[in-house]
């Protein structure tokens, strides 16, 4: 990492760093992670320094790469960082707009003519590439089709393929996180540049920064250490921490789904490209791959998310904005296979912190390492999800009840429980082969919302129930919203 001082960080000392990760995989059952830091050099870590100050970089790895092999770790281990590819598909469209080949507000089918959802005119000649970068397309967001074949058009097969779901909210809102959306964004990139979606990322953001360490395809990736993803081993209706861990039978998603997850990276170059957020664009080795203007507006605000919760404030271009009180971040996670991987930044403190993990425990540990690190800069804890002891009301009741379904999404809310309402959530993919219908109490939250404690997560699962402007009921969770049905 070039431009980058190779050291400990004015946040942390190395060994205390290693110390905390050893800790963290021990405490939440994950076989291996690496942990990454980004601060100023020296120093106190102080909320105005200055934007020109000298940055350290400095990594730890633990654990092993793969149950079944037992391989250790190793600093240039590539993890497959997820949805945090999104950030990086937005940079190769933000580049051909700084170049006027896009702007922000140009519409999808003005570059891809056949686009279009099957039962939306208003999203197929409506949607802009604003839209796409803020979840606010209506877009269904959940489908990694596997017949789409590994060929350079799987990409342009996708958006194809995804057009024939009906549109999931009307166009503009309200949010809902669309992996599908950032499919078609890349294939806008692929469309203007005359090359597949890994090519462009290669030829305009690795190599000009000098990454060496990020890769798309299978065939790259494992010519280097690479990590396998692991999930619980127990059922999810079962309160076990750590619980045991088993290696995934699958090691990636289908090539298609590239533009929204299919970045494998090392904790090192993952860093790198989030120094570019806090230099103008700049990379680590000096080069200019975004303008100061692109890299300013791609965490700006875009939409709130203040109706669906308090994890998040709001959605900028590709970034999420984080609840970290008055301190302001951006930041994203990700999800495969079985591996889970999550970056902060905190733009006026000069910080980053991201963690890379090969388990599906390692969403809640890379939670835990950011606050710790935050809590050493003096940035206070983001709120927590606090439920409440109180009955719902009759009209909550009325209002929630009902069955909300969309593609390989179910939830049911029956009258009962102790609160007055019983949540019936089907299995998700994300809980691996283990995953069992869970029938939980909907608690009101302190903050306003509602939200229900599943017994694999340490903490409550928030919940939100939105209406959209065409006066449809949604419940909201995890970003991902779902109609009303019944």
């Amino acid at each position: 990492m070039s431009g980058l001082e190779y050291k400990e960080t004015s946040l942390i000392g190395h060994d205390e760093l290693q110390e905390l990760l050893d800790r963290a995989i021990a405490d939440y059952g994950v076989p291996g992670a690496q942990v990454g830091v980004v601060a100023p050099a020296g120093g106190i870590v102080a909320a105005n320094d200055p934007a020109g100050c000298r940055l350290a970089a400095d990594t730890v790895w633990s654990g092993i790469v793969n149950k079944t092999t037992g391989y250790p770790v190793q600093r240039d281990t590539l993890f497959q960082i997820g949805s945090i590819s999104k950030i990086w598909t937005t940079v190769l469209a933000m580049q051909l707009v700084d170049e006027g080949q896009l702007s922000l507000d140009t519409r999808v089918k003005d570059v891809l003519p056949d686009f279009r959802i099957i039962n939306s005119p208003e999203i197929t000649y409506g949607c802009t590439i604003r839209h796409l970068m803020c979840h606010t397309n209506g877009i269904e967001g959940d489908a990694f089709p596997s017949t789409l074949g590994r060929g350079d058009d799987c990409v342009a097969k996708y958006v194809d393929y995804i057009g024939k779901f009906p549109a999931r909210t009307p166009l503009g809102g309200p949010l809902s996180y669309s992996n599908g959306a950032f499919v078609v964004l890349g294939r806008v990139v692929e469309v203007l540049h005359g090359m597949t979606w890994d090519a462009a990322l290669r030829k305009y953001i690795a190599e000009p920064c000098g990454f060496d360490h990020v890769w798309t395809l299978p065939e790259d990736v494992l010519r280097y250490s690479s990590a396998l993803g692991h999930y619980r081993a127990v059922a999810n209706d079962q309160q076990v921490f750590p619980a045991p861990v088993e290696p995934t039978d699958t090691w990636q998603l289908p090539r298609s789904s590239g533009p929204c997850g299919q970045v494998s990276a090392s904790i090192g170059d993952l860093l790198g490209f989030a120094t570019l957020f806090l230099n103008g664009g700049v990379a680590p080795n000096g080069k200019r791959v975004l303008s100061a203007r692109s890299a300013e507006l791609m965490a700006r605000e875009q939409v709130s998310l203040r109706e669906q919760g308090i994890e998040n404030v709001g959605w900028a271009l590709g970034w999420q904005l984080p609840n970290w009180g008055d301190e302001p971040a951006f930041g994203h996670g990700g999800a495969t296979e079985g591996q889970r991987a999550n970056i902060v930044v905190f733009p006026n403190r000069r910080i980053v912190v991201a963690t890379l993990t090969n388990a599906d425990a390692g969403t809640q540990m890379a939670s835990h390492i950011a606050r710790e690190l935050a809590n050493r800069a003096g940035i206070a804890a983001p709120p927590s999800v606090t439920l409440s002891d109180r009955r719902l009301t009759a009209d909550e009741i009325a209002t929630i009840v009902g069955v909300y379904e969309r593609h390989e999404e179910h939830q049911e809310y029956r009258e009962g429980g102790p609160t007055g309402v019983l949540g019936i959530f089907a299995p998700d993919p994300d809980d691996g082969p283990y995953g069992v219908e869970l029938t939980l109490p909907l608690h009101a939250t302190e903050q306003g919302y509602y939200a229900v404690q599943r017994p694999d997560q340490r903490t409550p699962t928030e919940i939100a129930f939105v209406r959209a402007s065409d006066g449809r009921r949604y419940v909201a969770s995890g970003h991902r919203v779902t109609p009303k049905v019944a």
